[in-house]
């Protein structure tokens, strides 16, 4: 009897997405700028939200937004440049190069469960694993290992999915890992 050769799924990074949301993170260094540098001429202190405009909480929200955004903004430079497919999922497990974060490839084995999550209307799939403490060990990256461990304390896995930076749609994408992992979960 002939085995039948299982064709591996790729998802390809979505180039207009992350140019979209490069665009957006620019627009808030630049925002962040504005609020360093830009000196209002005139301040209604009689308004109640007037403590913003001082120097000093002005400057640190232009500083946060400068950092966060900054930084945002050189990752998804590099993330544009990047050749590698978003996510390829095929009979060994489940390869996800679709964040910063991402810790690559997950075989079928580690998989416990599948879930969806929605955070401030923007839907990710967790992919609960049985050794998540060895995921957590295999960066040594400061950033990505904070990104993780946050993931990790809020929701017992460091493994988050999402297809902000897919070029597929999340409800799609969501059915196919589940329908993946109960296909090769039961060989």
């Amino acid at each position: 009897m002939m085995s039948k050769k299982i064709v591996p799924v790729v998802i390809p990074l979505s180039k207009m997405k992350m140019t979209l949301l490069f665009i957006g993170a620019v627009l808030f260094v630049i925002l962040g700028l504005i609020l360093i540098i830009y000196e209002p001429e005139s301040i209604n202190h009689s308004n109640r939200y007037a403590w913003i405009m001082k120097p000093f909480p002005r400057f640190l929200a232009g500083f946060v937004c400068v950092v966060f955004f900054g930084l945002a903004a050189i990752t998804m430079l590099f993330r544009l440049f990047n050749k590698k497919p978003g996510l390829i999922i095929n009979e060994k497990g489940i390869y996800d190069n679709s964040s910063a974060i991402a810790l690559g490839f997950i075989p079928w084995k580690d998989i416990r469960e599948v879930k969806m999550i929605t955070v401030n209307h923007n839907k990710s799939i967790l992919i609960v694993v049985h050794n998540p403490i060895d995921y957590l060990n295999k960066t040594t990256q400061w950033l990505k290992l904070r990104g993780l461990k946050f993931n990790f304390r809020y929701y017992d896995t460091p493994i988050c999915i999402s297809a902000n930076s897919l070029q597929i749609k999340f409800d799609k994408l969501y059915k196919l890992v589940v329908d993946s992992v109960n296909q090769f979960k039961k060989n």
